[in-house]
């Protein structure tokens, strides 16, 4: 993958650690976007770091605009499966070993998470490579479709996708249900959308803003809501499950 742009970022408070993130890696299908923050999740971001289930860790060097990461993944290491990146064409080392009955036999799929950054990928389509690829190694474009997996497939029209809607006063336990639930159903990859889950996202090294952040919170918790009014939008628009984890409540005279 390229970094074509670091976008200008204006919505952001000026002593934002990190305006602009790309983090690449692999997961299973199973995991959620937050790439290199649950187990079976291996991130490697611009920030010089590695990261899986939340821990991060020095790993090869800082990258940013202009700059190309090559995700290599090796099958063919013994019991062990062994992930490791390339900057520029410059290999950084082994950054996992992971061990192969540990997988069960799932897939590890290409995963991004971006942040305020355009960004651009090389699966095979491309005539002519970033940089050349390390012996041993092809894209996942060039495999056999036999060697391929398909990751879960979403609902093939709105009328297949479901909304659930949480009501309850608020530490009535909703978003404990909603969390249980879309973990109950990994099938149905239920996009649950609130200010709690948007706050858990809104993470620094792992670690929530809660337990790290400087500024007045009730700004924060505005522009996480602003967020959710946003995403409501861009969810009315594409064909997902959703839960949507709210409180509602207006005030009477």
């Amino acid at each position: 993958s390229q970094v074509n742009e670091e976008i200008s970022v204006k919505h952001l408070p000026s002593t934002e650690p990190d305006p602009h993130v790309v983090r690449v890696g692999w997961s299973l299908d199973s995991c959620s976007t937050q790439l290199g923050e649950e187990p079976f999740s291996y991130g490697y971001g611009g920030t010089g770091k590695k990261s899986t289930n939340c821990k991060f860790e020095n790993y090869g060097e800082t990258f940013a605009e202009n700059d190309v990461i090559a995700c290599l993944v090796d099958f063919e290491c013994g019991e062990e499966v062994e992930m490791s990146f390339m900057k520029n064409g410059k290999w950084l080392g082994v950054a996992y070993r992971v061990r192969k009955e540990l997988l069960g036999g799932r897939a590890l799929f290409p995963h991004v998470l971006v942040k305020n950054c355009a960004i651009e990928f090389n699966f095979g389509q491309r005539e002519d490579t970033y940089f050349s690829v390390p012996p041993g190694f092809t894209f996942i474009q060039h495999l056999p479709v036999a060697e391929r997996v398909r990751g879960t497939l979403g609902p093939k029209s709105k009328a297949e996708c479901e909304i659930l809607m949480m009501v309850g006063l608020p530490a009535a336990g909703k978003t404990t249900w909603a969390v249980k639930h879309a973990a109950a159903n990994p099938s149905k990859k239920y996009n649950i959308l609130g200010t709690n889950a948007i706050m858990d996202k809104m993470r620094v090294m792992g670690l929530r803003r809660q337990r790290n952040y400087a500024g007045r919170w009730d700004v924060l918790i505005q522009q996480a809501t602003q967020c959710l009014n946003r995403l409501i939008q861009i969810a009315a628009r594409k064909k997902r499950n959703y839960i949507l984890d709210q409180v509602w409540w207006q005030g009477c005279p």
